[in-house]
């Protein structure tokens, strides 16, 4: 060989070593760039899911409809097929959304002391609350503080108090917003102000009908005395005549009945009591003499029609004819103020985290595994439910009309808040519902290099009603945050990269369960009170997320939990958590937070139609130490 040509040759392929990337280098690349492609689709189904042009997705609003568009038309372009017979992809189905005042069958007219009669006009000097559903009273008047019963704070509007059978007047919030501290924690908002709060303390004294008005501190801030829309605080019935009124009209009767406060004073209007109160944070509660009231609350519910987004992937071999289910809810609390953490505020609840997040994980998995070569060894059903945040509507609606039968779906992965991976991992819920899957969990955990905190808890999302049908379930879940149920969930807060890495994880987790030789082995086990409260005590109930209203119904209690220690069972209807009123699974939420774990509680439920009063010790959350 000619040695001058040899060694050009040598030269020549140094230098391609040096500029041509190593098979490991390449396979890297190609890797980053997969990852890069995938935030890119990720980041832009979430972008606009949680945008302003969707307004919050609530069930009331055009955007929802938009957001139900998106996912029906990646689903077509995919090439899944619609899991409804008329080819839609849409399972459509009616939800009450909103509650309408009928106004010829409303009416508040109040009787003074010197024979006068106010009939006040709907809209301006009174609104009736469809929280407290339809209904009539007329009855005496009595002026109740704030309606609050703290007896470990030492304040109690009702001690002493008889409003059986009464109509009580009520001030909004609580005493002593506007200092720094107190009893009432000043400038922070306690349970004791709670809407349902205040409504269960005087249904439970037997009150038959609430009038509720403004703090004066409250509407000096805004300069405004606004009456809430009806539907303002929730649509649940909570089977009680309840109405708002303007200040001017309850001062107008505290001129003509002022009331006593102690030897030598009278209180003749609202600032007058609100300082009273502030000063002595002592309850004036006593009738307001002369006056009665005759309330009329007539209401109709407004439905909407709404729709599940379902795609199908069939499978391919002998367990084609299983099912798995990949979900995630798309609907959100539109302009609020349903659901909102923020209820005085009309503002657009994009939802970013909650759950545009959990909406493009199922999006992405569905191109991932319908781009595959291949078909997958089990049928692959992916939908975006909707009515979530009205209580699991949607997820049930399709439990009872489930376009493939429940018998052949294996497995339920649902994902909810997704949005927020930080050092502490993803929580994987379910991880007992099977017996296989605590080991799936860990290697998809190793392949995906995702921290992966596995629990046997459920949490409340729509999972849940699968798990009760025998199904093996998986929840993937980031964690709660101050932005929960606010209108600052925007997509500037989501860790787009960690949604990916959640979506790595979970394909890896379905890709074993798809390959499974056998259907995987259902256990039951204990399911959990909602967690999404974030440092929640343990109380090991499962809540009936659709009831709400006469108290939160238990429909299960865990084996060995706090609740069953304390004989709690199923069907009880908690309606008093220690000092917190519990009308609905957010009361249960707000006990949960309030009583810290190993604390003794006294715990009121109606069980047979008789109360009965437990001591529960609470626990802490399950999987922490």
């Amino acid at each position: 060989m000619n040695q001058p040509r040899f060694r050009v040759l040598i030269v020549v392929a140094v230098a391609c070593l040096a500029i041509c990337p190593r098979p490991a280098e390449r396979l890297r690349a190609a890797e980053l760039a997969a990852t890069a492609a995938a935030e890119a689709r990720v980041g832009e189904d979430i972008r606009y899911l949680a945008s302003d042009e969707l307004e919050g997705r609530g069930p009331d609003t055009p955007g929802l409809q938009k957001a139900a568009d998106y996912i029906r038309e990646e689903f077509q372009r995919l090439g899944l097929k619609s899991g409804v017979e008329d080819g839609s992809y849409f399972q459509k189905f009616e939800m009450a959304i909103d509650t309408r005042v009928q106004a010829e069958q409303t009416s508040l007219v109040l009787k003074g002391p010197d024979g006068q009669e106010i009939r006040l006009e709907l809209g301006q000097d009174f609104q009736p609350l469809a929280t407290g559903g339809a209904g009539q009273a007329a009855a005496e008047i009595v002026f109740a503080g704030y309606g609050i019963s703290a007896p470990n704070l030492e304040y109690d509007d009702y001690k002493d108090a008889d409003v059986e059978g009464k109509i009580v007047l009520i001030v909004r919030r609580e005493p002593q917003q506007g200092q720094d501290s107190g009893k009432f924690e000043g400038t922070k908002v306690t349970s004791y102000s709670f809407i349902r709060t205040k409504v269960s303390e005087a249904k439970q004294r037997k009150a038959a009908a609430i009038l509720m008005v403004n703090d004066p501190f409250s509407t000096a801030q805004e300069k405004k005395d606004e009456l809430t829309e009806p539907s303002g605080f929730g649509t649940g019935s909570l089977r009680i005549p309840f109405a708002h009124v303007s200040q001017a009209i309850v001062d107008r009767m505290l001129k003509a009945s002022p009331l006593k406060a102690g030897e030598d004073q009278t209180l003749d209007s609202l600032a007058a009591v609100e300082k009273r109160i502030d000063e002595q944070l002592a309850p004036v509660t006593q009738p307001l003499a002369g006056w009665t009231a005759e309330l009329k609350c007539g209401f109709e519910a407004v439905q909407a029609e709404v729709a599940n987004v379902i795609g199908v992937l069939e499978g391919e071999g002998p367990l084609a004819g299983e099912t798995i289910v990949v979900g995630a809810h798309y609907d959100h609390l539109g302009y609020g103020p349903f659901g909102s953490r923020r209820p005085g505020v009309r503002a657009i609840h994009n939802g970013a985290d909650d759950n545009a997040t959990g909406t493009s994980a199922v999006l992405e998995l569905a191109r991932r595994f319908a781009q595959r070569d291949t078909r997958p060894a089990r049928r692959m059903v992916f939908v975006g439910f909707t009515g979530e945040e009205r209580g699991l509507i949607g997820s049930n609606y399709y439990l009872e009309h489930p376009v493939v039968p429940l018998d052949q779906t294996v497995t339920m992965l649902n994902f909810d808040m997704i949005g927020g991976l930080k050092e502490d991992g993803l929580l994987v819920g379910g991880v007992r519902s099977a017996k296989e899957f605590a080991g799936l969990v860990e290697k998809a955990a190793e392949a995906s290099q995702v921290k992966v905190k596995p629990s046997e808890t459920l949490g409340g999302s729509d999972h849940a009603g699968f798990y009760r049908k025998g199904i093996p379930v998986f929840f993937c879940f980031t964690g709660m945050t101050d932005l929960y149920h606010t209108p600052d969930d925007d997509f500037e807060t989501i860790d787009v990269p960690g949604v990916v890495r959640t979506i790595d994880f979970a394909e890896q987790l379905l890709g074993q369960v798809v390959g499974l030789p056998q259907r995987p082995e259902f256990i039951r086990r204990p399911m959990s009170s909602p967690q999404r409260g974030g440092g929640a005590a343990y109380l090991g109930v499962v809540p009936d997320y659709a009831g709400g209203g006469e108290g939160l119904r238990i429909t299960d209690v865990n084996a060995d939990s706090p609740a069953a220690k304390g004989g709690l069972k199923a069907g009880d209807v908690i309606i008093k958590f220690g000092d917190v009123a519990v009308a609905d699974i957010q009361g249960l939420f707000d006990a949960l937070r309030k009583y810290k774990p190993d604390e003794t509680v006294k715990v009121v439920v109606r069980r047979d139609g008789k109360e009965q009063t437990l001591d529960v010790t609470l626990g802490r959350p399950m999987g922490r130490n």
